[in-house]
């Protein structure tokens, strides 16, 4: 009955959301909002103490703003952001309702993990890379068990090296994509915030930083282990069957939204919500087995959906939460006084770039969400009177320290979805594991600053 209720919500709050969007007018306003109560309130028996805590700040810091009396326009912005955040992640990483019945991506991902050493780093990096555009926080779902059952051999003991190597590969191939993928939260928030500058250039710059990160990821992986005993293993074949249905369904995500892009003038979020729960459906009911009516199938897809409404409704309530705190919190600290004493006009534009990771991962260190720093800080600086450097690569950097947050902090969602699926510690997975590779990263993206800004 639970799962059900949820379910309901989940897809009362998209069709409401995606009416404000399309349709706007004061009843869709009202009717996201209430949507997203709506949520949070049946949400509030499968909530962990993430988005307990969450609730509880949104609940005090919505309270201030109303008892002080002037922050009704914020309150409305707030809740716009936080239905928009919501629905978007419960519509896109609903894709993974038919990634988990699918068995292209089982072998795909089996494939990529069974690699022997010389390229198993790589493999796993850009697996996880790619099978997260479209799946989203699906591909570390996906993948992390599948890495656990390769490192144990029948005996049932894990090789911990092995499992560290693929654990920390998949994580930080995963991180990049929030570089460049439209269909990560990261660009629908930027995009939400900023509209002075270059989308293409966004993209242009994701992508190659994202070949550059993984290829560094490749040689300190070869470096970090390279007393490590060789493996003479044979690479398993290559399902080519498996693979083509995967990048069917991936080019069919792109060209349906770049279609509805191009033929409304969506926005390439809007556009994503609209096509990612159509391809689910239709990814779904092509899996049908041989003999089973399609009926059946169709069936089949609620059950699926209720099962999954759980996990699907903590992520959608704990981003738009993040989305409406971070949104507040630029109310309730005087971004425009911050703004204003903070003479940002002789600072060096690279160096302004360089601050912007740091503060997203430190944040991060102190269970604030990547998503909460990003829409706090975008709000004061669209209050700064003149921008030490270009709009375009504040964006960039932006997201550069989201994707850095991802494997560096302890309480970003991916390393919180890894802990929960493989029982590593959070710590372990980022500082024991990666803290040095994300230095490294670090360094390298100050050397982009300053190349952009020179």
């Amino acid at each position: 009955m639970r799962q059900t209720a949820l379910a309901n919500a989940l897809i009362i709050l998209s069709v409401l959301v995606l009416g404000q969007r399309t349709l706007g007018g004061a009843l869709f306003d009202w009717g996201a909002w209430a949507g997203f109560v709506l949520l949070c309130l049946v949400g509030l028996a499968s909530n962990t103490i993430r988005e307990t805590l969450l609730l509880l700040t949104s609940l005090a810091l919505g309270a201030f703003l109303l008892w002080r009396g002037d922050g009704g326009a914020s309150l409305a912005q707030a809740m716009d952001l936080a239905a928009f955040f919501a629905a978007f992640i419960l519509l896109l990483t609903g894709l993974k309702i038919a990634a988990d019945h699918s068995r292209a991506v089982l072998a795909v991902g089996r494939y990529l993990i069974r690699q022997p050493a010389s390229g198993r780093y790589l493999a796993t990096a850009t697996g996880g890379h790619f099978l997260g555009v479209f799946l989203n926080f699906g591909a570390i779902s996906l993948m992390a068990p599948l890495i656990q059952n390769a490192a144990r051999d029948e005996a049932g003991v894990i090789d911990r090296p092995l499992e560290r190597r693929q654990i920390s590969a998949l994580l930080r191939g995963f991180a990049w994509i929030l570089l460049w993928a439209p269909t990560t939260l990261t660009q629908a928030v930027l995009l939400t915030l900023f509209t002075e500058f270059s989308y293409p250039r966004v993209i242009a710059l994701g992508l190659a930083t994202s070949v550059v990160m993984v290829g560094l990821g490749f040689f300190y992986d070869r470096a970090e282990w390279r007393h490590a005993t060789p493996d003479t293993g044979q690479s398993p074949p290559f399902p080519r069957a498996e693979f083509g249905r995967l990048v069917v369904i991936c080019g069919t995500l792109i060209l349906a939204t770049a279609a509805l892009q191009l033929g409304f003038g969506q926005s390439t979020a809007l556009a994503l919500m609209f096509v990612a729960p159509s391809v689910t459906l239709i990814w779904f009911l092509a899996q049908r087995p041989p003999g089973r009516a399609m009926t059946a199938q169709l069936a089949a897809f609620w059950p699926a959906l209720t099962s999954n409404a759980p996990g699907l409704a903590r992520s959608a309530i704990a981003l738009g939460l993040s989305g409406f705190i971070g949104r507040l919190l630029a109310e309730v600290v005087p971004a425009a006084r911050l703004a204003a004493e903070l003479d940002l006009s002789a600072m060096p534009g690279w160096l302004f770039l360089a601050l912007l990771p740091v503060a997203i991962t430190l944040g991060g260190q102190i269970a604030l969400s990547p998503i909460i720093l990003v829409v706090f800080i975008g709000q004061v600086i669209q209050t700064i009177p003149t921008l030490p450097a270009d709009p375009t690569h504040i964006v960039f950097a932006l997201s550069a320290g989201w994707a850095l947050s991802m494997f560096a902090s302890p309480n970003a969602t991916a390393t919180l979805l890894i802990s929960a699926t493989t029982r590593l510690p959070p710590t372990t997975l980022t500082w024991s594991w990666n803290l040095r590779y994300g230095l490294l990263c670090y360094g390298v993206l100050v050397a982009i600053f300053a190349l952009l800004e020179a």
